[in-house]
């Protein structure tokens, strides 16, 4: 078992939690009270300064409560923490974006987002060559989904 450890920068933050004992994500918490604007972005304190390991790298998505119940988006989808980002003034933040044409409230204890951990490739050698891996391409953005 694997540890990782945790330090409240804020003695009023909760720390990580599964949601059920099969939970792949650990929600945390918002700190503080925070207001998001409308069509504006704010990152929402949790209070915790997380450091991670290789190889297992910590990420941060966001809920699939967020959008449905508060209008709320991450607006670069995914968090990644680099593993040197745990020293005293790293707290974990989370950005939010809000999408609606009125304020939103975050109230304090109200989860905000998950954690997860993955195993990650940290020291992949790139090798630059001269031409494509493959002739022609496969398509993208919807290729193999029939979208129309």
């Amino acid at each position: 078992m694997s540890k990782i450890r945790v330090w409240k920068k804020d003695p009023r933050a909760r720390l990580p939690e599964r949601a059920s004992k099969e939970a792949i994500g650990f929600d945390i918490f918002c700190l503080e009270e925070t207001i998001v604007p409308p069509q504006e972005q704010v990152l929402v304190r949790t209070g915790l300064v997380i450091e991670s390991s290789p190889p297992y790298a910590l990420f941060i998505f966001p809920r699939s409560s967020l959008f449905r119940r508060k209008g709320l988006i991450f607006p670069h989808s995914v968090g990644v923490i680099d593993f040197d980002y745990c020293g005293a003034e790293d707290e974990l933040r989370v950005p939010v974006l809000n999408l609606q044409e009125r304020a939103v409230t975050i109230s304090s204890g109200e989860r905000i987002a998950q954690i997860v951990f993955l195993n990650v490739l940290t020291n992949p050698v790139l090798e630059e060559i001269n031409s494509p891996p493959r002739e022609g391409s496969r398509g993208g953005f919807g290729s193999t989904g029939g979208y129309r």
